[in-house]
């Protein structure tokens, strides 16, 4: 059997290391305290699970694909299409008004042109004029 003051454990009725052992205690920084953690710790293996299965896992390498989906740039959110030189001047005190030129659905076959001083309304993955 290993003795407290051998196996650095703390006395059992003080709660602090016996006597013998006693001396002043080095306090870490955080820094040291993370730069020890993370130098103990290493990546896991990779493992392959069906994709309904993986809600909650983290990818060990990016996902590529050879060809652009959707082919085409699209809209991130409901909102105008505008032209960027129309609208590079604009602020509170000098406000621009467009004409609005059409709307522009996911899906749209046919695109409104949006010229100087236009714009559209356009949805969500709806395809850029």
């Amino acid at each position: 059997m290993t003795s407290p003051a051998r196996s650095g454990h703390h006395g059992p009725s003080t709660g602090r290391p016996p006597a013998d052992q006693e001396r002043p205690a080095r306090v870490w920084s955080v820094d040291e305290h993370l730069e020890d953690v993370l130098g103990r710790i290493r990546p896991m293996d990779p493992i392959e699970v069906p994709i309904l299965d993986a809600q909650g896992c983290v990818l060990a390498e990016d996902v590529t694909v050879a060809v652009a989906l959707p082919p085409f740039d699209n809209s991130s959110m409901d909102g105008y299409a505008v032209r960027a030189a129309d609208v590079a001047e604009a602020d509170a005190d000098r406000p621009v008004i467009l004409e609005v030129v059409g709307d522009i659905a996911a899906g749209a076959g046919t695109l409104p042109h949006v010229g100087a001083g236009s714009c559209a309304r356009i949805m969500t993955g709806a395809p850029l004029p």
